[in-house]
């Protein structure tokens, strides 16, 4: 049987208010604190199976789509085994809209293409770009899907990073939101990988 990767993607609310790059964020409004406290889901467990054909698909895209990602939860935990594809609205290589995920719907994915860097942005590296712009994170807060995942496609092997949509909420003012250091990963190739 294979090993689950375990893709913890938690952060407590007491240490983001201890970060100094946080600490000049809007004050959380009554509407913001109801959202916190409607999700319950912390962690992320991305099946290996279903992180491979997402990189994959990321690998060999040029334009932006997006995928919901399904499965159960346990606990605070959202396994996730599967995904469908939404309609898309528009796609072009640095935006997306699509019509929204249907009900149990986990994560939302979409990818990230990389062209090489772009001084404009502060983008050196296909790892830069793995964080969510101000669209992304509109489309985010206005969700109440718990997770936000992007891949970087088209870089020299696959880069995921994801997010809580709490931390979407609490950093809804910033100009783009890097993905956290303990919420990401890379591998050098996906060829002969049989559980990155």
């Amino acid at each position: 049987m294979r090993r689950t990767l375990r893709v913890l993607a938690w952060v407590s609310l007491a240490a983001l208010g201890t970060q100094p790059e946080l600490l000049s964020q809007a004050a959380l409004t009554p509407a913001d604190s109801a959202i916190l406290n409607s999700q319950p889901l912390k962690r992320l467990v991305l099946a290996p199976a279903l992180l491979r054909r997402v990189s994959l698909l990321a690998a060999g895209l040029d334009r932006e789509v997006v995928l919901c990602l399904q499965g159960k939860v346990s606990g605070d935990t959202a396994l996730v085994d599967d995904f469908t594809m939404p309609d898309l609205v528009s796609s072009t290589p640095d935006q997306v809209q699509a019509t929204p995920c249907g009900t149990g719907t986990l994560a939302v994915w979409h990818n990230h293409p990389w062209v090489g860097p772009d001084s404009t942005f502060g983008l050196k590296t296909p790892e830069d770009l793995c964080s969510l712009s101000q669209p992304d994170l509109r489309t985010v807060v206005a969700d109440s899907v718990p997770f936000a995942v992007v891949s970087v496609g088209r870089a020299r092997g696959p880069i995921v990073c994801w997010w809580r949509r709490v931390q979407a909420v609490i950093n809804r003012h910033v100009k783009f939101l890097p993905r956290f250091p303990s919420q990401w990963l890379e591998w050098p190739s996906l060829a002969g990988t049989s559980d990155p």
